[in-house]
């Protein structure tokens, strides 16, 4: 995917600037974690491992550092088998609330029939859910989402599928904190 064009706004992706290349980040630096499983933090990414004895079927990790402005995250995600739930991401969020706050939860796979889409934290309002095709356990997967001048968005392998205005976006000059929320396996 070269260009994605977002109603007012055109991103290409080969001239944006990267502030934050999270591939060059250390373990420290991803060291605020809820919920459960046991992470592994390495140049390749993110792993998470869901432990027998642990009861939470879902684990979260966030990048410390809040990020300011407007977010595009470009990263690769795959179901590690035997799991076949979702893949999940959050941006722009705030620890004002428990679990978190205001921002954006991204998702393809969910919501319990293989659907794709965007939910406002904390109210889950506006939402903007359609059906996609069912996610392969074990196949990458390129995603490309985020908020850009309250436009919010999902790419996935080079095709647009979800862009929404937000009529009341989440203010970018807040500082927000990025996650990844891979769904693990329960070997129960």
């Amino acid at each position: 995917m070269k260009k994605i064009n977002l109603i007012s706004h055109e991103i290409d992706l080969a001239q944006s600037e990267v502030l934050h290349d999270l591939r060059r980040s250390s373990p420290e630096q991803w060291g605020l974690r809820r919920g459960g499983g046991r992470w592994e933090v390495t140049a390749d990414g993110l792993r998470a491992y869901h432990m027998p004895d642990d009861k939470m079927l879902h684990g979260q990790i966030f990048y410390a550092e809040p990020i300011v402005g407007d977010v595009m995250l470009e990263f690769d995600a795959r179901l590690l088998p035997p799991s076949s739930h979702d893949l999940v991401w959050l941006w722009q969020t705030s620890f004002e609330a428990m679990p978190w706050g205001e921002g954006y939860l991204g998702c393809l796979g969910g919501w319990y029939g293989d659907y794709a889409g965007i939910e406002k934290l904390p109210t889950f309002e506006p939402s903007a859910i359609f059906a996609a095709h069912p996610l392969e356990t074990g196949r990458d997967y390129r995603i490309v989402s985020g908020t850009v001048g309250g436009i919010v968005f999902i790419a996935l392998d080079g095709e647009l599928l979800l862009r929404f205005a937000d009529p009341r976006p989440v203010a970018n000059s807040k500082p927000g904190f990025i996650r990844t929320t891979p769904r693990m396996p329960s070997y129960e």
